[in-house]
């Protein structure tokens, strides 16, 4: 069992680039909680996901503080093999990973939940969901759909 976080702020109005994949999540998963309990309409989150748990590091720390540095690393390694090619950096990438282009570049977590505030939190469902995202990453096809665009 790997703990996640994740739901919808109740500050930051959601995102036009994560608009279609989360209502999708909305709309095929409904959670059923009330609105005091999730703001629907709030800015989405994770948008990606990776595996914090059981990672030596020298802070001891897990979760998202392992998880936030090993995708960094996975986009350090992108931006090396774009900057290899005479290409910039990916920079921002959010915009980018919600565009049909990166559809099944990241591998969709499917079972689980974040449970917390009383209820059995979110659940995994394919898509976008708000316990791991879009997924985590699948390196050799995020490379290989980075290199293609500018």
């Amino acid at each position: 069992r790997f703990p996640s976080g994740g739901g919808f702020s109740n500050v930051f109005p959601r995102a036009q680039f994560q608009q279609e994949a989360v209502s999708g999540y909305l709309k095929k998963f409904p959670p059923g909680y009330a609105p005091n309990i999730f703001n629907a309409s709030g800015r989405a989150f994770p948008d990606v996901s990776a595996n914090g748990c059981a990672l030596r590091l020298t802070s001891g720390s897990e979760g998202t503080s392992a998880s936030a540095p090993t995708f960094a690393s996975i986009l350090s390694a992108v931006n090396d093999a774009r900057l290899a090619l005479g290409k910039k950096p990916v920079g921002w990438i959010n915009p980018a990973i919600y565009s049909s282009t990166f559809n099944g570049a990241f591998n969709d977590i499917t079972n689980g939940s974040n449970p917390n505030c009383g209820t059995q939190g979110f659940l995994a469902k394919p898509g976008w969901d708000p316990v791991t995202g879009l997924g985590t990453p699948n390196f050799p096809k995020l490379l290989a759909r980075w290199l293609l665009l500018p």
